[in-house]
């Protein structure tokens, strides 16, 4: 019997800041927090059952699980309300901590439901959790999961589109960031120019004129031509040609340190070795 403690709320009180109060759940959150448990325990006993008697022989039990979990998902949790939603991840979070499983505040509701029913598993209860966030993406039913699966090639295979579709979705923000960074820098160069050369642009009809410039042996840039009424399109293009140089520049300088890092720590390792020697 899974139970869930209604806690006393706790406030701190400042001469800065307002008291935070924290959430406390109600009797009906914990009751609704305890039946979604409960039946989450059901599907771990099922788990169990099918990994015991059919887990060598068919997915069929695997796909059944899985579809019990995003109908669960869905129905129960997705169209609960805050304080009902609130209180479950608590008590899941709290169970899967106290089986020795990692979980952070912003670890996903429904990778917790996954680690509930699937165990310790890390690897192979997030290649469910990734199946089950497709099937989300693509507003598949859980009656149509299996059926899905089947025709996507997989669980890994699904796993690894939806790795790659993450990855991509990360490196587009990154590029949007470094590119508003780019902009935001230009302008202050506006106010603050970098360099100023004598060229005659009196006669320029556009806002922009590109420079172009070669490093000399002195480490300065001779100005070798100019490219008086640069389109706004092309002076956008290279904006991003130089965003995408600057993430470059980091990625490099992150390996550098990281690199540096790990070396440093290999010595104060080797350093305490000789010592003790």
């Amino acid at each position: 019997m899974v139970t869930v403690t209604n806690k006393t709320a706790v406030k701190t009180s400042s001469t800065t800041a307002k008291a935070k109060q924290v959430f406390v759940p109600s009797d009906t959150n914990i009751k609704y927090a305890q039946t979604i448990v409960k039946q989450l325990s059901d599907l771990v006993v099922k788990r169990e059952k099918w990994e015991s008697t059919d887990y060598k022989k068919a997915n069929e039990g695997l796909y059944a699980l899985l579809s019990s979990c995003l109908e669960m998902f869905n129905s129960k949790f997705v169209t609960a309300g805050d304080s009902d939603r609130k209180t479950l991840r608590h008590e899941l979070a709290t169970l899967l901590k106290t089986d020795g499983i990692k979980v952070q505040t912003n670890t996903p509701t429904l990778t917790m439901f996954v680690r509930y029913v699937f165990g310790s598993d890390r690897k192979r209860a997030h290649g469910y959790a990734y199946v089950l966030k497709a099937a989300i993406s693509y507003e598949i039913s859980a009656e149509a999961l299996a059926k899905f699966i089947v025709e996507q090639g997989g669980i890994e295979e699904i796993k690894r589109k939806m790795v790659a579709s993450e990855e991509a979705i990360a490196n587009k923000a990154k590029r949007e960031k470094a590119l508003e960074a780019v902009n935001a820098n230009a302008e202050q160069a506006e106010l603050a120019p970098l360099a100023t050369v004598s060229i005659d642009l009196s006669q320029n009809t556009s806002p922009f004129a590109i420079v172009i410039t070669k490093p000399n042996a002195n480490g300065e840039g001779d100005v070798i031509a100019v490219l008086k009424n640069a389109e706004a399109k092309l002076v956008t293009a290279l904006y991003k040609h130089i965003a995408k140089q600057n993430i470059a520049d980091e990625a490099a300088q992150k390996m550098l340190e990281t690199e540096m890092a790990s070396l440093t720590g290999k010595q104060a390792a080797n350093d305490a070795e000789l010592e003790v020697a």
